[in-house]
């Protein structure tokens, strides 16, 4: 449909509707993807990066999810959660969810050139309760980059959910938003306490954030500025006749030119699917 916003005054009330269209195997044992954690699309846009927090490499994948080995590539780092490619197209911003840092990548070197760890950061103190330790493994999980002026924005997957804006040199924490009910972040099925966050990525159309939950098995269309959910959406896909919904969602990107939505799947347990799920999406009046 339009590319207009579902926020937009004086407009007619527009509901998000996602279509499932496909999804492709993406777990490769031979080249060591099988946790996959975060999801970008690549600047050219014919592929994506990826992460597996339990190797060191950096994974750039075709658009069917089939390992691009010529492009991936090892930086020596594991543990990493979420990934964003820097406008230009000549770094990588990812996440390690065990030091709550940021790092930097340069991809035609393939290597990391720069690290930040929240907790250095100017800021950080309004923040730091909320990392503080025995808060289990919930640190960060994901990161996105607004384009308009390189302000980066990493996601803190519970207790609390929180998403948190860094200037684009990694040295000050500059805002942040706690993620709950109370802004709109809930689900019929899961309690708003249990509702965790696993990626994000921004829509500089719409001035939004997409964000995956895995324990919601839900998109929400998040408005920075007026701190509340404009949108929500279960992440369901079809397997013969049947709807299920996505199980595990890791990682989310979106490609505005084609009204694309892609989802990573990480699995529960060594049976399980490991997926790349694409869907459509659009707007439409819900009197319709």
């Amino acid at each position: 449909m339009s590319s207009s916003s579902p926020t937009q005054s004086g407009s007619a009330p527009t509901v998000l509707r996602l279509k499932y269209l496909a999804h492709h195997p993406l777990r490769n044992d031979a080249e060591g993807l099988i946790e996959p954690s975060g999801l970008a699309l690549a600047g050219n846009p014919d592929g994506f990066w990826t992460v597996s927090d339990d190797t060191d490499r950096i994974f750039r994948l075709w658009l069917d999810g089939s390992v691009n080995v010529d492009g991936s590539f090892r930086i020596g780092e594991t543990g990493l959660e979420g990934i964003a490619e820097c406008p230009g197209g000549e770094f990588l911003l990812a996440v390690k969810e065990e030091t709550n840092e940021v790092l930097q990548i340069d991809i035609a070197g393939r290597q990391v050139i720069a690290r930040r760890k929240l907790s250095d950061m100017a800021g950080f103190d309004a923040v730091a309760d909320h990392f503080a330790t025995g808060a289990g493994n919930k640190g960060l999980e994901g990161i996105t980059i607004r384009p308009s002026d390189g302000a980066v924005f990493v996601l803190k997957e519970g207790r609390p959910g929180l998403l948190a804006e860094i200037t684009p040199d990694l040295t000050t924490l500059a805002d942040h938003r706690i993620l709950e009910s109370a802004n709109g972040f809930d689900d019929d099925t899961v309690s708003s306490r249990r509702i965790d966050f696993s990626g994000v990525t921004y829509d500089s159309q719409r001035h939004l954030f997409w964000i995956v939950s895995d324990k919601a098995k839900r998109l929400y269309l998040y408005d920075w500025h007026g701190n509340m959910v404009r949108q929500s959406a279960a992440l369901t896909c079809v397997h013969g006749s049947e709807g299920h919904l996505v199980r595990k969602a890791e990682g989310v990107a979106m490609d505005l030119s084609s009204n694309r939505l892609y989802v990573v799947q990480d699995q529960d347990n060594p049976d399980d699917d490991v997926s790349l799920f694409v869907f459509s999406f659009d707007w439409h009046d819900p009197g319709e």
